[in-house]
């Protein structure tokens, strides 16, 4: 059983979400989990996919345990009761509800208990493994921290699929706020019903509307959009020209979401996913030297950089070059067949030329 930490302690929650099913979402929560472990933290993997919950299998856990379900349906089960210990001694796991029926849409008040339980354990880390798409429950985990994982694969209808991912989250937190106000409700409902994909509407002409709508409004909720600090994992690359994917993700939350989105890691497709998935168990513990798993302790090492600075984390803004950075610290993952690395410079020519011809 886990123990509660000190208020004043915070662990780091951070929520790991994508706008379709099958892109990694759970593979990536459990690797890093492991590899944060590892790293001599204290993480907990919570499997919050109600309704279709298998972390478990990733973890080479039978599914026998319990855990958000019962905290969800039984009026005596604390979050603290749930946590099991696997793999690793500073390693723990979170069940999500596979052992209850009926609790894929918990109420709103239910899932304030439940956020409020996970982040009263003791831990440095708290990885949230969400479901797919974009239902209330799942905004509702998204949204639970300022500071959120992103995953997208390397595909054009990914990325439209991320991006309006992040639109109803943003909508979800914005009706959030001015719940029971009939005038922003109305002004939110016009908005979000505008077609899908980028250049539908902009953050801005929203916020102005709901100034209109209720003087300060406005104001509220540029504060609420500018809290969120969403990080983009890129999953399954195959080449570095896949690396563009992600800046066209993170200009159109820029500019019509008016979403700062930092580029947190590019991720290697490998077959030691597929491999560890068939003998259950984590990458990390098949093959600590694949590609894979290589880019995954890239990333652990930069989150882990944060442990115990959790507020300080959702306040940090300095990643307006991160797309660059990130594709310069992780090409030699990614080796052109038969040539040489190219230099920086060469790099974000080729990405900026391609971006330019994903714009026509």
């Amino acid at each position: 059983m886990a123990t509660k930490r000190p208020k004043d302690a915070g662990a780091v929650v951070l929520p790991v979400g994508g706008g379709k099913g099958g892109i990694g979402k759970s593979v990536i929560t459990a690797n890093l989990g492991l590899a944060l472990a590892r790293l001599e933290h204290r993480a907990i993997v919570v499997d919050t996919d109600l309704g279709g919950s298998d972390l478990h299998n990733i973890l080479g856990q039978d599914n026998d345990r319990p855990g958000l379900g019962e905290v969800l349906t039984g009026k005596d089960v604390s979050v603290a009761e749930v946590v099991h210990p696997v793999l690793e001694p500073r390693f723990s796991f979170i069940p999500g509800d596979a052992l209850v029926v009926a609790t894929a849409n918990p109420s709103f008040q239910k899932k304030r208990k439940l956020l409020h339980g996970l982040k009263a354990l003791e831990a440095d880390f708290i990885l949230l493994d969400l479901g797919a798409g974009t239902a209330i429950t799942v905004m509702d985990f998204f949204l639970t921290s300022p500071v959120s994982l992103l995953v997208m694969l390397p595909e054009r209808p990914a990325v439209l699929s991320a991006f309006n991912f992040l639109k109803n989250a943003a909508f979800r937190a914005l009706s959030r706020l001015f719940s029971g106000n009939a005038k922003t409700e109305a002004v939110l409902n016009a908005y979000k019903a505008r077609s899908r994909g980028p250049g539908a509407m902009q953050m801005a002409q929203v916020i102005a509307a709901l100034e209109e709508a209720t003087p300060g409004g406005g104001a509220r909720a540029q504060k609420a959009v500018e809290r969120w600090r969403p990080k983009l994992v890129l999953n399954r690359v195959r080449l570095m020209d896949d690396f563009v994917y992600a800046s066209q993700l993170v200009r159109w939350a820029r500019d019509d979401l008016g979403l700062l989105v930092e580029v947190a890691a590019f991720l290697p497709e490998d077959d030691v996913v597929r491999e560890a998935a068939s003998h259950n168990l984590p990458a990390l513990d098949l093959d600590p030297r694949a590609p894979f798993c290589r880019a995954l302790a890239m990333l652990a090492l930069q989150i882990a950089s944060w442990s115990g600075r959790s507020k300080e984390w959702a306040l940090y803004r300095d990643f307006a070059d991160s797309f660059e950075r990130k594709a310069t610290e992780y090409a030699a993952l990614f080796p052109p067949p038969g040539t040489a690395l190219p230099t920086k410079e060469e790099l974000l020519k080729r990405l900026n030329d391609l971006e330019a011809k994903l714009k026509e």
